[in-house]
């Protein structure tokens, strides 16, 4: 085996508010359509009701977004679901299907935690320039420590 080459990891990658994101796949319990306002999919009050589950919605588009984008939208496609330790449900909003990619983790290049920049800049770890033949875009990778700093993300 090459020395140079680096393990490939599954990464769930999504485009909000004119920005994409990535989370390692083991970071995300389900991907969901969401539903509609009428069955519980109340996305402008920060909620979505799946069943008999109340999913809290990361407001990213509020977080990284400028003007227009900084609007979430009233209606999303789909939902990522991540839960907590303390077995809290939270969602990011999505309005076109996520994709799941493999990249080698020393794609991601570390950037600085350094509070004085951007606020909105704490909850990204680390960026990734991503360019093959049917791809090519700037990932950044959520941090969710930084997200939940009180509540450890499981799978």
């Amino acid at each position: 085996m090459n020395n140079n080459t680096s393990l490939l990891t599954k990464f769930v990658t999504f485009k909000v508010a004119g920005h994409w994101f990535a989370l390692s796949m083991v970071a995300i319990l389900r991907i969901v359509n969401c539903p509609p306002p009428e069955k519980g999919g109340v996305i402008t009050l920060g909620v979505v009701q799946l069943g008999p589950h109340t999913v809290q919605l990361l407001d990213l588009y509020g977080i990284f977004g400028i003007g227009a984008d900084a609007a979430s939208p009233d209606q999303a496609s789909f939902l990522l679901v991540l839960r907590s330790e303390q077995k809290k449900l939270w969602g990011i909003a999505l309005e076109s299907p996520p994709d799941l990619i493999e990249l080698p983790l020393d794609a991601f290049q570390a950037i600085s935690s350094d509070k004085s920049f951007a606020p909105r800049k704490q909850w990204i770890s680390h960026i990734a320039v991503v360019s093959k033949p049917d791809i090519s875009r700037t990932l950044l990778l959520l941090d969710l420590n930084a997200v939940f700093p009180s509540e450890v993300m499981v799978a």
